[in-house]
């Protein structure tokens, strides 16, 4: 009676802070927590935290809590607590080591509506009746392929009529969703309902539009609201009642699936999940098993539905990230080429030989994190969880963003990086903390036939489309978050990109290898420039390659562009000389490269580069090379093995500490491996290797040879590191090995390259540089100055005016000998001992010549077009060494005389080379004049490889 009374004295404002009160405190008592309760945040009355939350990314949310409360704390929903489990060790103690606590699901309204108070499904069921089904479910999908060759035929053929899709596009944009959906909705259609769909069923395309905004709104904020208040929500108009409508057409879908296999079921020989589960039903009719016709759409629907959404969404997000790393995308298709080729069908079994390929496949499951939540799960009993005690009946979030996002468990956690599924060596290691398919006793059940879907409909798709993105476009990594999270709507181009270079038609699969011409391609290579202008594409294979010709496109490209195209590309022969190691100073990339080539730079000059040491040791070579000369006692000979004994002794007092006498037998098979590999690496048969690798890997030839020349080098300089272990002193270093050693120790755990494998090397780059340039520079000199005496001639009068017979030139002699120094310079320029150059690949999406250059796209700037470009040098196709000299006979640089390269990977070597040229030259016309034979004729086309080299020839040089 009191508080009757009480009531009715109060006015209409005292009523409502009477209520107002009440409701606070009745929201507090139901509310309250008990002792040792995970903590959270503040929670309002009534609402709780629901107006806190992110709305588009609700894991965000949480992992900013568990940054604030720890991996253990709780929010409310409404009057719904949750406890939220944060990282990979709490995350694995709930649904792992306590599987049995948290196996159940709890309560849902949303649930409950959709399910309509049955028993559930596959997925929201509990208990006994879960138990029983889960197991039907993977019994039945075993007996019809899950996990056998059948099944995996059934992914294979499918990626044929994905491929046939795709290839309709026709190199326009496309956006890969609908079509990823189709393709892999199909594969759990043949396990459940026996057949496959066509890509143009409408029904079937209205079905899969369902589905996919059906799992947006069951994650998104409608579905909390519902949660929360479901009362109130079951009466308000708004977009969470389109889930239950799109939920109840599909459902309609699948029920007539059933009542369609009814009709004809042939109970010996059931045909899927559907017929399996009918028959089982009959023996069930008593039970309480879940085995009723209702529940046999709600599990054929549970299945349609994850079988469908998640691995088309990781497909989607492997396409988004390997189009933003196309270097990643470019390792992975030579990868693919070289392990199966582009004509063989992918299978599983050839996942253990693509360790990259797979890593980047989990990778983009960690970073895709496609289920960013996950399935919420219920406390059987009273238990504790990161020391708090979590009630029975306490609704428990396992959130996986906050396993595969884990800083304790993932090098860079927030980095694609494929790396961390590798080990040191190349080998794919499983990582505990990658959980895309959760764990436990709820793991999805269907985790097998996601890992072979995207294996193999990743590779087959790899295996025959490059993939990019329209020009100007950003692919975002952010995301929509539902159930799901899938990316942002996309378009593609499964071809080159829209204004990317011209270039001759190529083959199917062979691509334009066929017309190169093998013995000059750099000549081809120059015709086509003719053709197509000085920015055009071929086809090496597969492998689209652009090449830039003439002097102003190539200085675009290296000098002012120099850092998007300063990097090497991927090649498989690189990769199988320098074993998948730091790849030496020719071949790697990033911090390696450039700290590396800042070493040798600093070592070179150190011992002498640019330096009067330098010098002397040159000219004392030089004597050398004059006493080997005057031996022959002016009869024929060959000057070739000289010239390269006496430039390869200069780089090896650098690099080894020593110079070798000219008769010793193991330098003189250092020098025959070094000219064979330096042929081989340029020839066609490595532009095969690279195209074929998977082919030429199992063929004879001559490529084989740049393997076994490769390896006999790397034998005889380990040999000489070894040497130099022994009596190292790292007070007193001689050379660059020694240097190396003392920085080793120094830089042993930095990953810069500094370890004993790529100290053999950089060896082995700095030899065969320092060697073979050179070298042949000076045997194209014999040469010209041969065919031209009358310019031998006045290289003689001019070196005797200034020099004299007697006196040693040096290099300060340089300035006072313009026309000499001029035909060293033409001999360098129509001896084109590099033709073509180095690949480099684009760091970034860019233009060059107007046309198109995505990331990662492979370039190489042919150098023959520089030096002899009409455009710069007034007789490019004639030896004149007017080109270096002015009016006045002064010597003039020429801007187009690149023979050195340019930009940030020029030669390094460069000074040492100049040096070298002109002190050999020099000391050699100094001493003697040269000629051939009577009547023979030198020939200057010359034989390409890597380097272009004379055809062998034989001299006279008479002492003057």
């Amino acid at each position: 009676m009191w508080l009757y009374h009480f009531l009715l004295g109060l006015d209409l404002k005292g009523l409502f802070l009477f209520i107002f009160v009440f409701i606070l405190i009745a929201d507090f008592l139901k509310n309250r927590n008990p002792p040792n309760y995970p903590p959270g945040p503040t929670a309002l009355p009534v609402v709780g935290n629901f107006f806190s939350m992110d709305s588009k990314h609700p894991h965000k949310y949480f992992t900013k809590l568990a940054e604030v409360y720890g991996n253990v704390f709780s929010i409310r929903l409404g009057s719904e607590k949750m406890v939220v489990a944060s990282g990979y060790k709490m995350v694995k103690e709930a649904i792992v080591n306590q599987a049995e606590n948290f196996v159940d699901r709890p309560y849902d309204p949303v649930t409950d509506r959709f399910y309509s108070g049955n028993t559930g499904g596959l997925f929201m069921s509990n208990g006994e009746i879960w138990k029983r089904q889960r197991r039907f479910a993977l019994s039945t999908l075993r007996t019809f392929g899950l996990g056998k060759s059948t099944i995996e035929q059934s992914i294979c053929e499918e990626v044929r009529h994905l491929q046939e899709e795709i290839e309709k596009e026709k190199g326009a944009p496309f956006s890969p969703a609908g079509l990823f959906n189709n393709a892999v909705s199909n594969i759990i259609c043949q396990l459940v309902m026996g057949k496959r769909f066509e890509y143009s069923n409408h029904k079937f395309q209205m079905l899969l539009k369902y589905l996919s905004e059906l799992l947006w709104l069951e994650g998104s904020i409608w579905t909390l609201l519902y949660q929360s208040f479901p009362t109130v929500m079951r009466h308000v108009p708004g977009a969470h009642n389109k889930m239950f409508s799109h939920f109840n057409t599909i459902l309609d879908f699948i029920s007539e699936e059933v009542k369609s296999h009814k009709k004809d079921l042939d109970h010996s020989n059931p045909r899927d999940y559907i017929d399996t589960f009918i028959i089982e039903m009959e023996k069930h009719k008593e039970s309480d098993l879940g085995f009723t016709e209702t529940n046999l759409a709600l599990c054929s629907l549970d299945l349609f539905l994850a079988g469908t959404e998640t691995t088309s969404t990781t497909l989607l997000w492997a396409l988004v990230y390997l189009i933003k790393y196309p270097d990643i995308q470019e390792k992975v298709h030579a990868e693919i080429d070289e392990v199966i080729g582009q004509t063989r069908q992918p299978a599983m079994a050839d996942r253990p030989n693509l360790p990259y390929t797979d890593a980047v496949i989990h990778e983009i499951q960690r970073m895709g994190n496609i289920v960013p939540l996950n399935g919420l799960r219920m406390a059987a009993k009273d238990t504790t969880l990161g020391g708090y005690f979590i009630p029975k009946g306490t609704t428990l979030m396992p959130m996986l963003t906050s396993v595969l996002f884990d800083k304790t468990e993932w090098e860079t956690p927030d980095s694609f990086n494929p790396g961390h599924f590798l080990d040191a060596e190349g080998k794919f290691v499983k990582r505990e903390a990658l959980l895309p398919f959760s764990a436990g006793k709820r793991v999805c059940l269907g985790e097998g036939l996601a890992k072979m879907e995207l294996f193999l409909f990743l590779v087959g798709l790899l295996q025959k489309f490059s993939f990019s993105i329209p020009d100007g476009v950003e692919l975002s990594t952010e995301g929509i978050t539902g159930t799901t999270r899938v990316p942002h709507p996309f378009k593609v181009y499964a071809k080159d990109p829209p204004n990317f270079p011209p270039g001759p038609p190529a083959l199917p699969l062979l691509g334009n290898v066929f017309n190169i011409e093998s013995k000059q391609p750099h000549i081809y290579l120059t015709k086509l420039a003719d053709v197509y202008g000085n920015v055009f594409c071929i086809r090496l294979g597969r492998h689209k390659t652009v090449f830039v010709s003439g002097w102003k496109m190539v200085k675009e490209a290296l000098v002012t562009q120099a850092d998007n195209f300063v990097d090497r590309p991927y090649s498989p022969m690189v990769t199988r000389i320098y074993s998948g190691n730091s790849a030496g100073l020719f071949f790697s990339n990033g911090n390696v490269w450039r700290r590396q080539r800042r070493f040798a730079m600093a070592t070179l000059r150190t011992f002498g580069l640019a330096k009067s040491y330098m010098e002397q040791s040159i000219c004392e070579e030089s004597h050398h090379l004059q006493e080997a000369m005057e031996k022959e006692k002016g009869e024929p000979f060959d000057p070739v093995p000289l010239l390269n004994n006496a430039v390869a002794n200069i780089i090896c007092q650098i690099v080894f500490g020593r110079r070798f006498d000219y008769s010793d037998h193991n330098f003189q098979s250092m020098l025959k491996n070094l000219t064979e590999m330096a042929y081989l690496e340029g020839s066609v048969w490595a532009l095969l290797y690279d195209a074929f690798p998977a082919l030429m890997k199992c063929l004879p030839g001559p490529h084989n040879g740049i393997f076994s020349n490769s390896k006999s080098l790397e034998s005889s300089i380990r040999r000489e590191i070894e040497r130099h272990k022994l009596d190292l002193d790292p007070s007193n270093p001689r050379d660059y090995i020694d240097t190396f050693l003392i920085e080793e120790k120094h830089d042993r755990n930095s990953q810069l390259g500094f370890d004993d494998g790529n100290l053999v090397l950089c060896c082995l780059d700095l030899f065969l540089a320092g060697s073979e340039t050179t070298s042949k520079t000076l045997q194209w000199g014999l040469i010209y100055l041969i065919k031209n005496p009358h310019i031998q001639d006045k290289v003689h009068a001019e070196i005797d005016r200034v020099i004299g017979q007697t006196h040693q030139p040096t290099m300060a002699d340089k300035p006072n000998l313009p026309y000499t120094d001029a035909v060293i310079h033409e001999i360098q320029r129509m001896g084109n001992i590099v033709p073509l150059n180095g690949f480099r690949v684009a760091a970034k999406d860019t233009t060059l010549g107007g046309y198109f250059i995505p990331k990662g796209t492979s370039v190489m700037p042919n150098l023959t077009s520089v030096l002899f470009d009409k455009n710069e040098w007034e007789t490019p196709d004639t030896f004149n060494p007017e080109h270096f000299l002015d009016a006045e006979g002064k010597f003039v640089r020429r801007d187009a005389f690149l023979p050195f390269s340019a930009g940030k990977r020029a030669c390094l070597g460069e000074g040492l080379a100049r040096m070298e040229l002109f002190l050999f030259f020099v000391t050699l016309l100094q001493k003697f004049h040269f000629s051939t034979l009577d009547g023979v004729e030198l020939r200057t086309e010359g034989i390409t490889g890597a380097t272009r080299t004379p055809h062998p020839f034989k001299i006279y040089a008479k002492a003057r």
